[in-house]
């Protein structure tokens, strides 16, 4: 279950990634010099500030006339200059800075080896200089949020090292001493209100000597050492003394014990991880390193267990960027190399922050979630400043991305993303997810306060036109249309997805309404609007129409898709419930893929740079993009497709490292590959177990174990030769359960339904 290579990393892209979901490294892992680029979840950029346009309200209905009457470009310029924020962006999230471990004799190495090992958190770089083996072990502790770096050599006396701390060789304030073995770091992420951080580290445990001479701690003939380094900032308390705060905890350092601290760490990381797994194929005792696995897999596509690794890898990822008392995973998990990064290594909140969170259920990692919903109820305050400056009522809204202070503006300047109100209902029906699978009614009860002010927000918002309650103005993510009359726009009335978000939303809301037993009079209120809601529908080259219009797109291949919402994550396009529905939603695919197609290498930085100047680039197949592709296959049963997008994302969007590129990196491809790949072994929507709906004939034999699905229940499945072998279930004392077995899958070569009650322990097996 390990990662491993024989060189250092040369960039950041192939660096190993740490982190306990408040502060994370990538490792280098060189032999002579090694660095370590740090992060802490809550450095960001300027601090927190009102950027709602203030000539927002009373340009609106101005702005409506105009969408109603097809005048797009007359709309847009007065979007622009009336909706757009001041100033145009958030704040963003930025690095940490970086620890140098370097030895103080220049000597060749060899049998070099930099790994991590995926089922306990913990990273490793060995060399030998000579005669002498030299060992580095690094995790960030699940235990006491202190990153640890135990250096080791098989010769008495031969560890020499200076060790510092830098950002980017100029962007930090102050470097002072620690007693004799110690430094901190100081510094702020700019801007006006800017986190200031304290980054400390201390040698503890080490039978050589050390000292500290101007900002390097030196380190002299010892055999191991220990290195403990915090990272204090004031975002959570801004009167907070950090520097105090620091230095107190680098005094209660030298109580650490690292073996122990070890395998608290292990524990505690082991309790999330291991509560799934997964076997594709027959295991296979793989010698290579993983550069070379990369690249064979990318020539023939055949090593499920590399699969297997991505699998693990994802949930690697969201664990160690994502726990409770912290923030949500953002665009880059924790891990970011940039003072600036593109799209400010923020929350977008239009597909990418939702998908980090999709695989939750499934793996059974509830905890990891509660930062995304505590981040949507500290965004109900500026939500509330938004909805009543910009539109002039009640209730909470946001846009299209959100930040460390929860701001919910307009973000960017961007035409086809900036101005839409539909992210919080969205994000909204997550909580309810969360219930389905988890079956916490606490949940519920502590998250519906924000429910029912998003639903204020959008019962006053929607207004009438053709016969229906719309949204507007508004966009389809990204994406553009051109009308009859040859008008290019991103701006419109109630876009395919704005409708199915709606209907996903208030169904949710008064399924909870029912379980907790309030606002019944409000109900028939939203059953009323959920009626007047425009209905999803087929356009004319027989795909799902993607706006109120049935306009082209002028991006065909485009990577949002957008009006597929109700295929995945929502669920109104089935293909048992809606066939003719399904069978469009096919055909958007087909159109999208045709037209949508992988960057080469040449084209990659083209495309950064293009990003970070426009915000935009040309159709293009992105790891995330990808990701949602194999969640749509799995739910139409197209497993050989859903299979080979899984094949095409290693290829064609994933670093040396197995980052997910966007380009640049992204983590939601990471994490929407783990979903997706659950997707095809299970699914649980519209109230129905399916059983490898959509497992294609390149996995003949596997087995998954503890994957949860929709009411609670933990499924075991094996299977071999294509067939379903053997079923297990944990769930609640004596409760009834259906699931479902297509004929493929079965011996009998039949469809397959299976009526069974879990024992007075919860359990039950079923074997064919």
């Amino acid at each position: 279950m390990d990662i491993w290579f024989n060189e250092k990393a040369n960039n950041w892209n192939e660096a190993i990634p740490i982190g306990n979901g408040h502060i994370a490294g990538m490792i280098f892992g060189g032999t002579i010099d090694d660095k370590i680029q740090l992060n802490d979840e809550t450095l960001w950029y300027r601090g927190k500030c009102d950027r709602n346009n203030p000539d927002s309200y009373k340009h609106l209905g101005k702005i409506r006339e105009l969408l109603k009457l097809g005048k797009v470009n007359e709309a847009e310029d007065l979007v622009k200059l009336t909706m757009f924020a001041t100033p145009r962006d958030q704040s963003h999230y930025e690095s940490l800075g970086e620890l140098y471990i370097n030895h103080v004799e220049s000597q060749e190495p060899h049998n070099h080896y930099r790994g991590l090992s995926l089922s306990d958190a913990v990273a490793k770089t060995t060399y030998d200089i000579k005669d002498v083996q030299y060992t580095r072990e690094y995790f960030t502790s699940f235990n006491s949020n202190l990153l640890f770096i135990r250096m080791k050599s098989s010769k008495k006396g031969s560890i020499n090292v200076n060790i510092n701390l830098g950002r980017q060789k100029r962007f930090s304030d102050i470097i002072e001493k620690y007693e004799n073995d110690g430094i901190i770091m100081c510094g702020s992420a700019g801007g006006i209100k800017g986190v200031a951080f304290n980054v400390g580290c201390r040698v503890i445990n080490t039978d050589g000597e050390s000292e500290v001479l101007g900002e390097t701690i030196l380190v002299r003939n010892a055999s191991e050492f220990t290195l403990c380094l915090t990272s204090v900032t004031d975002y959570w308390e801004s009167d907070l003394d950090i520097n105090l705060e620091c230095k107190k905890i680098l005094k209660e350092m030298s109580f650490h014990d690292y073996d122990l601290e070890i395998e608290k760490h292990k524990e505690n990381y082991k309790r999330q991880f291991d509560r799934v797994s997964l076997k594709l194929g027959d295991e296979q005792n793989n010698i290579k390193n993983t550069k070379e696995r990369l690249e064979s897999f990318k020539k023939n596509g055949n090593d499920l267990e590399l699969i297997k690794t991505m699998f693990d890898y994802g949930r690697y990822l969201l664990i160690c960027s994502s726990q409770p008392n912290g923030l949500p995973s953002n665009l880059q998990g924790i891990w970011c190399e940039d003072l600036n990064p593109i799209w400010g290594s923020k929350y977008t909140i239009n597909i990418n922050t939702e998908m980090n969170y999709w695989m939750t259920g499934p793996c059974d990692l509830p905890e990891v979630e509660i930062p995304l919903f505590e981040m949507m109820n500290k965004m109900r305050e500026p939500g509330r400043i938004t909805a009543k400056k910009m539109y002039g009522i009640k209730g909470v809204t946001a846009h299209h991305n959100t930040d460390g202070f929860f701001d919910t503006a307009p973000q960017s300047q961007a035409i086809g993303a900036a101005v839409w109100p539909m992210t919080l209902p969205w994000l909204c029906t997550h909580i309810w997810e969360y219930y389905n699978y988890f079956q916490d009614v606490s949940i519920l009860e502590k998250y519906y306060p924000l429910i029912k002010e998003v639903v204020q927000f959008y019962e006053e918002y929607l207004f009438e036109y053709d016969n229906y309650l719309v949204t507007g103005p508004s966009v389809s993510p990204e994406n553009k249309f051109i009308t009859e009359e040859g008008v290019i726009g991103n701006v419109c009335l109630s876009p395919t997805i704005d409708n199915q978000i709606l209907r996903m939303f208030f169904n949710c809301y008064l399924d909870i309404c029912e379980i907790l037993d309030i606002d019944k009079d409000n109900c028939e209120k939203v059953k009323e609007i959920l009626a007047q809601l425009p209905p999803t529908k087929v356009g004319k080259h027989g795909q799902i129409q993607e706006w109120l219009v049935d306009y082209d797109e002028v991006e065909i291949g485009h990577r949002h898709i957008s009006p597929l919402f109700g295929l995945h994550p929502g669920n109104e396009i089935d293909l048992d419930k809606t066939p003719d529905l399904a069978k469009a939603a096919l055909k958007t695919i087909e159109r999208r893929t045709s037209y949508g197609k992988y960057l080469d290498v040449k084209n990659r930085e083209e495309a950064i740079n293009s990003w970070q100047t426009a915000g935009l680039f040309e159709s293009t197949r992105t790891g995330w993009s990808s990701a949602w592709l194999v969640h749509f296959y799995a739910r139409l049963k197209k497993g050989q497709q859903g299979f080979n997008e899984l094949v095409g994302m290693i290829k064609n969007t994933t670093l040396p490292n197995l980052f997910s590129d966007h380009p640049p990196f992204q983590i939601d491809g990471n994490l929407g590959f783990v979903s997706g790949l659950c997707e095809l072994l299970i699914q649980s929507h519209n109230n129905k177990i399916k059983i490898l709906p959509a497992i294609p004939s390149e996995v003949p034999s596997g087995e998954f174990v503890g994957f949860r699905v929709r009411g609670g229940e933990k499924f075991s499945v094996k299977w071999k030769d294509n067939m379903v072998e053997r079923v297990y279930i944990k769930g609640e004392p004596e409760k009834k359960i259906t699931f479902y077995i297509d004929k493929e899958k079965m011996k009998c070569g039949k469809d397959t339904v299976i009526e069974i009650a879990l024992d007075e322990n919860g359990e039950t097996e079923v074997t064919f």
